[in-house]
């Protein structure tokens, strides 16, 4: 490590050449001592309450052992915890240290064309390095494009279970996309539909939305997405007094149909701890009136307007047509995803969507990382 440990009784100290210096709390080294006593030995979860710590708790001593690791005697139990080298780096909680632990998304307008994410079906039921190669370009994206299933009904659901678990709402396990006398959503016409996240009525909202084309022959019906996070990005520059308005203030979604009557307050934007955007929820069709102070109502309409003059900038959309057999995974909180009219008397146009919990696949990807790299000898 080639660090100097020293420690208080509230904090453990570690300097590093050439790093600012890391503090770590006491209680929060001693909440993260992994010995059998206080974690499963299989499962690594606790074995104890937070309310099960002494109150006084502190730090008493602290030793380098042979190996690198330091050793930490507790106060006033005599509690030993052990910190391997390794586990301190990954776990410096230095704002560097945080910033670098993030991943970033990566932006992308109309000029990502050709580049934009695609996986092979075919391959990556076969190859879990080429499902895992799919899964770290949908979530840099935000999207990827399945090529190659079967054009047969519900292997939308094949695919959903396979890289999460579908989540069923009013619409059931999977819904048939085409056009419907008298339908309960716009979705179910063939005219054009404008950039948007699907569902922000729902609390949560779908995490995942799954579109897959069993038939495409109409003229128009061409996909269009929008990468929020970027519109939102934009936004923050041109504007930040909207962006900032539109990360504070909730709004009412709705949507109302014979077997629902759905209602979620959520903002446009959302932002983390660290004032990063982590979710963009814009649905023109589905949102409600405006509960708000009277004299938050017009700076609120013109922030809401300013996002969707970026939504619709044609530098920002990406199209393209779904031929059969291909199934667009969209994150629903950042690819913004819409369509082009289309004519269905002269030809057909099907679809069938699904939802997916967001944590679904990021699991997937964890687990196949981890599995690959057991593989290689690779400690995970």
């Amino acid at each position: 490590m080639n660090a100097k440990i020293s420690h208080q009784a509230t904090s453990l100290r570690v300097e590093r050449p050439g790093r600012a210096a890391t503090d770590f709390p006491a209680i929060w080294l001693r909440d993260n001592c992994r010995c059998a006593a206080c974690r499963h030995p299989g499962n690594g979860q606790r074995l104890y309450e937070i309310t099960d710590l002494p109150p006084s708790l502190s730090i008493q001593d602290v030793a380098r052992e042979s190996d690198g690791s330091v050793r930490i005697v507790w106060a006033p139990d005599g509690h030993v915890t052990v910190f391997s080298e390794l586990w301190l780096n990954d776990h410096d909680l230095s704002s560097e240290a945080r910033k670098s632990r993030k991943k970033k998304p990566t932006l992308w307008n109309k000029s990502i064309g050709n580049a934009k994410p695609v996986g092979d079906w075919r391959q990556m039921v076969a190859d879990p390095a080429a499902e895992l190669a799919f899964l770290d370009a949908y979530h840099a994206h935000g999207f990827g494009l399945i090529r190659h299933s079967p054009a047969v009904p519900e292997t939308v659901l094949a695919i959903g279970n396979h890289l999460g678990f579908v989540r069923v709402t009013n619409y059931g396990a999977l819904f048939d996309v085409i056009s419907l006398p008298n339908p309960n959503n716009l979705a179910f016409t063939p005219i054009g539909l404008g950039v948007h996240s699907d569902n922000p009525y729902r609390d949560p909202t779908p995490g995942v939305q799954l579109l897959h084309c069993l038939e495409s022959d109409a003229p128009g019906g061409d996909t269009l997405l929008v990468d929020g996070f970027n519109a939102a990005t934009i936004l923050r520059q041109e504007d930040p007094a909207a962006f900032d308005l539109l990360t504070r203030m909730t709004v009412n979604f709705r949507f109302r149909a014979d077997n629902a009557e759905l209602n979620a307050r959520q903002t446009l934007i959302s932002v983390d701890e660290d004032d990063d955007i982590v979710g963009v929820h814009f649905n023109n069709r589905s949102l409600d009136w405006l509960d708000a102070p009277a004299e938050m109502v017009e700076p609120w309409f013109a922030a809401y307007r300013k996002l969707a003059d970026i939504l619709h900038r044609p530098d920002g959309e990406l199209v393209f047509r779904l031929a059969p057999g291909d199934c667009v995974v969209m994150q629903n909180d950042r690819a913004l995803h819409g369509r082009t009219a289309f004519d269905p008397s002269r030809g057909r146009r099907h679809l069938q969507g699904c939802y997916v919990d967001k944590d679904g696949l990021d699991s997937r990807a964890r687990v196949l990382r981890r599995r690959l790299n057991e593989k290689k000898g690779v400690a995970a």
